[in-house]
């Protein structure tokens, strides 16, 4: 179990993806939910078995237009744009400054699995180089806002928004750090991602109803729908957030993470490796499985998948795993990759705060193999929330939990 000597919390959320260009935008079409998944436009993907996906709005690119000067839209790609608009967001919501603080005790930590799809990085020039860093978003994160403590980027694939969240918050926790900026962003979706996804059979091939292709744990479901996204979180030590009386939504109170060692891109079907994350994260929090009230799950859409996230929560959680509510966000989003875990750690602290939980959407047909309480196709008030638990999963084996708890 992590020693820890600080509390960590929340203070800033920002976040981007299909669903709409801030986390306010994304959080009421999640209640209300809305699909962000339609027939792909902003490029050819006529050849492809695949042709629908979560892009992001029209607005989003009006606001990198706004946001960007013309030398920096030159020198970065979409992925590191979108999560450096997800930070400046959540920055502004939280408050936070450097100012007045040690700046070596301020982190940035970045969660993404590559750098872009969408641009040819061979037609940049001179920038080529600083466009394909998968670390370039971390280092203009901690060059804006002068952080001067740690800063890197963790690949774990889809797991990857989730791992950053998990290392920052192990780093406030041992008293390494007071601050951390983290993100989880991937924009991946393109014509050579769709190709390369079909290949492995993991995209669904509604096209003819992009809004309801993705239905996680649902009979009729095919596959996960790519999408572009993410989120941004500002976390700090419990200290640092009440000296300055900032607004706190929730607090991280623990992590589990492990490998599978089992296959490149397919979960162990037991779900026992996934299973051994929950529990290490509810070890690491000091709680036991009967005071989750709330678990958001990896639920991809996929059959294996979401079988196999099934068959651990009943491992991990035994009798109250028919007890308590389980979604999936990314029947709204689509699968955002790198994004993905930061994404729906955010949304379970907008749940802890608000006392809602979001549903997973095109939910019809029950799956034998999947027979628990998914929060069908309505948000579910629960405004005696106090305990949720987040799940990401990535292609490798990497599989990551984290506890969050409601602030008093």
């Amino acid at each position: 179990m992590l020693k820890k000597e600080h509390k960590v919390t929340i203070t800033g959320i920002g976040m981007i993806n299909s669903l709409g260009c801030s986390a306010a935008e994304c959080w009421d079409s999640m209640l209300h939910g809305r699909s962000g998944i339609s027939r792909i436009r902003r490029m050819d993907v006529s050849d492809c078995i695949t042709q629908i996906g979560g892009e992001l709005a029209d607005s989003y690119y009006d606001l990198e237009k706004r946001a960007f000067s013309r030398r920096l839209l030159k020198q970065t790609v979409t992925t590191t744009r979108l999560g450096l608009l997800c930070a400046r967001e959540a920055m502004e919501d939280s408050g936070f400054s450097v100012e007045g603080r040690d700046p070596h005790a301020c982190a940035v930590i970045t969660g993404t699995g590559q750098t872009s799809h969408q641009e040819t990085i061979a037609e940049s020039g001179k920038f080529a180089v600083i466009q394909q860093m998968a670390n370039a978003l971390s280092g203009w994160i901690s060059i804006e806002y002068g952080l001067k403590g740690p800063s890197y980027n963790l690949a774990t694939a889809c797991a990857s928004g989730a791992f950053a969240i998990a290392a920052a918050y192990r780093q406030i926790a041992t008293g390494a750090g007071e601050a951390v900026v983290v993100v989880g962003v991937d924009a991946l979706l393109s014509p050579q991602s769709l190709k390369g996804f079909n290949q492995l059979g993991a995209l669904s091939e509604r096209n003819d109803e992009p809004e309801a292709a993705s239905r996680p744990f649902d009979m009729t479901r095919d596959g996960f729908v790519l999408a572009n996204g993410g989120a941004a979180l500002v976390l700090e030590s419990e200290e640092s957030a009440r000296r300055r009386s900032a607004r706190v939504y929730a607090m991280v109170s623990g992590s589990g993470l492990c490998s599978e060692a089992y296959n490149i891109v397919a979960p162990e079907p037991s779900g026992a490796s996934m299973a051994q994350a929950m529990s290490l994260a509810m070890d690491d929090a000091g709680i036991v499985p009967e005071q989750v009230q709330y678990i958001s799950a990896h639920g991809t859409s996929t059959p294996h998948n979401d079988a196999a996230e099934t068959a651990a929560i009943k491992t991990a959680f035994r009798e109250q795993a028919r007890r308590v509510p389980i979604s999936s966000q990314k029947s709204m989003t689509g699968h955002t990759i790198g994004g993905a875990g930061a994404i729906e750690c955010a949304t379970t602290a907008l749940c802890l705060y608000h006392g809602v939980i979001t549903p997973t959407i095109n939910y019809q047909t029950p799956d034998p193999k999947c027979e628990l309480d998914y929060v069908p196709n309505v948000p579910r008030e629960a405004k005696s929330l106090k305990v949720a638990l987040s799940n990401s999963f990535g292609f490798g084996g990497h599989n990551s939990a984290i506890v969050l708890e409601k602030v008093a």
